[in-house]
This record gives C-alpha cells, structure tokens and sequence, in this order.
C-alpha cells in the first residue's frame, strides 16, 4: 500500500498487455518497478503470444503473468489484466502499453494528484513521443452528447498542471476499482482500437472524471503513425495496419450507436463522421485502396451491429 500526504491511496496494479514482444515487455516492467513509486503488483497480460512470455527472475516476486491461449486484441486483454487487478484487490488499477517505458516519478505525481482529488476522478499519465521527448500525443479528447463527436482537448491544455477530458487511449491510464466496480472492465467484444475511448466515455457518462496529469509522463513510441501537414496544421494519421481503422471505425459505430438517440445517430454523427474519415483518407493516407476497403467493412459492420475479432475472408468471430 503506498501512502504519502493526503488520503491513503491503496493497492496499485499495473497491467500491461503483450504479445511476442517479451524484450519490450520486460523493459516495460522493468521501468515500473524501478521509479521513485512502483506498483504493488505488474500484471501482465500474455495476449496469446507464440512463446509464452515468462518474467525476468528478478521481477517475479513483484510481477504476475496471466496467460491467454488466444490473442483477444487490445480490449480483451485489458478486460482480462482488470479483472485479475480487482481479484488482487487492487484499489487502483494503472494501464500501461508493453511498448511504452514510464519515467521514474511518473507513477508518484498520479498518486499525488489521486490523494487531493475527489472520489469521482479518475486519471491518466500523458503521453509523449519517445524519440522526441518534448512532444505530448494529443489523444484526450471532448465529447459532444449532442452529435457524438470527439473534438481533441486543446494543446494549449498540456502545459496545466492538470485538465479534463472525456475520453482518451488506453495508455498512462489510472482508474479506481470504484470505477471498474461501476463501469465495468474494458468491453472484450471489441477486440481493439475505440474500446479505450468507449470504456471512458462508458465512465463519463456514469458521473466519472478524467483528468490527464502531464508531468506524469509515460515515454511511447510513434512508429504506428506518421504526421502530415495541411494548412499549416499537423495531423496524424494510421501508417501501418489498415485492420486497425477498420475495428476503430466499426467500435466508434457501435459506441455512438448505444450512446445517442436513433435522429442524433442517424442525422448528426453518421454523415460527419463517415464523412470526415472518408475524406481523411481520401487526402492524407498513402495504401488508400486498403484503408478505404477497411473503412467501408468497419462501416457496414459497425450498422450490423458486429463484434468481435476480423478474421480471414472478411468476416468477424
């Protein structure tokens, strides 16, 4: 249990999901368990890897693995890490990316900011890119519960000592076992990619908080996007796997589908939102023929009502 000024905070686990990359998870646990605060526990998640991942010897008195025959994408691993959390009895519960390597104190400025908040907040480490050190993801973002629709939290944000947010990725995220216990774990049926922004839009909308802590820093690769500039503005978009637009258009579907009114979801966001992306794309990403055919499928399935992992010939399980 750690405990510093302010109310005590509990157990704390951290849960970190890996497939074939034992290297880069055992880093990963290593920077977890050497900061100026560690976690109680690491849990980590073997997403059904061809080599089951076995912890170095050093961190096993400190670390769990739990094995998955199966890979169950993003979302079902991270549902599986919760659930073992809470088992533990984990009082919070911090998701971390197996590629990511947190800076020392970055787990201690989370505690701080938990100690003085309200039982109603929830928080995240930001993340910033790990061959640029200066430079944040800009991956939190507001809700509009009218359309539907993400807007990201403006930059300018980033240099608070905190700001909220509706929404944002998985990683640097720091939930109570309040709100899993309310909320619920991450949705497994999602496989990956949204189900992030699902399960804390799913804690917003429950009355829940978030707030990003950027001296909280998590140190994160980049490589699965590439910036692109039009008018003077930076974006970023997919570079590499088109399956992953195609499960963050369809679970982005499915989401709003649930969350809004049918007019609202028929008349505001869809045309938007199918709209914009299909312009994105159009504009911005090299392999369009690919992207375009993974978008569409997400489309259609996400009207179907589809869950589950894409698998060969195009359809899901």
């Amino acid at each position: 249990m750690v405990a510093m000024s302010g109310k005590p905070i509990g157990k704390i686990i951290a849960v970190v999901i890996t497939v074939d990359r034992a290297d880069t998870a055992s880093r990963c646990v290593g920077a977890l368990l050497d900061g100026s605060k560690s976690p109680d526990v690491v849990v980590v998640v073997d997403n059904g890897s061809i080599i089951p991942f076995a912890l170095p010897p050093e961190y096993q008195s400190r670390a769990m693995v739990v094995r998955l025959e199966h890979n169950s994408g993003p979302a079902g691993g991270a549902s599986a890490g919760q659930r073992a959390a809470l088992n533990d009895g984990a009082d919070w519960v911090w998701m971390i990316d197996d590629d990511a390597v947190v800076e020392p104190d970055a787990l201690e400025t989370l505690i701080e900011a938990a100690q003085h908040g309200d039982s109603s907040r929830y928080f995240r480490a930001v993340c910033y890119d790990m061959t640029n050190r200066d430079v944040p993801f800009y991956n939190s973002f507001v809700y509009d519960r009218v359309t539907g629709l993400l807007r990201p939290v403006p930059r300018e944000c980033y240099t608070a000592p905190q700001f909220p947010f509706d929404a944002c990725s998985m990683a640097g995220l720091f939930v109570s076992a309040a709100l899993l216990q309310a909320a619920g774990t991450f949705d497994a049926s999602l496989f990956g990619w949204y189900d992030d922004t699902e399960f804390t839009l799913r804690a917003t909308l429950l009355g829940f908080h978030g707030y990003a802590v950027p001296a909280s820093r998590v140190l994160h690769p980049s490589a699965n996007r590439r910036s692109v500039r039009v008018l003077g503005r930076s974006f970023l978009v997919l570079a590499d796997d088109p399956r992953r637009l195609y499960y963050g258009t369809r679970n982005c579907i499915l989401t709003q589908r649930r969350l809004l009114t049918h007019a609202r979801f028929v008349f505001l966001f869809l045309p938007v939102f199918v709209g914009r992306r299909f312009v994105s794309i159009v504009a911005l990403y090299n392999n369009r023929r690919a992207f375009l055919r993974c978008f569409l499928q997400g489309v259609a399935d996400g009207l179907h009502g589809t869950h589950g992992e894409l698998v060969s010939g195009g359809q899901t399980a």
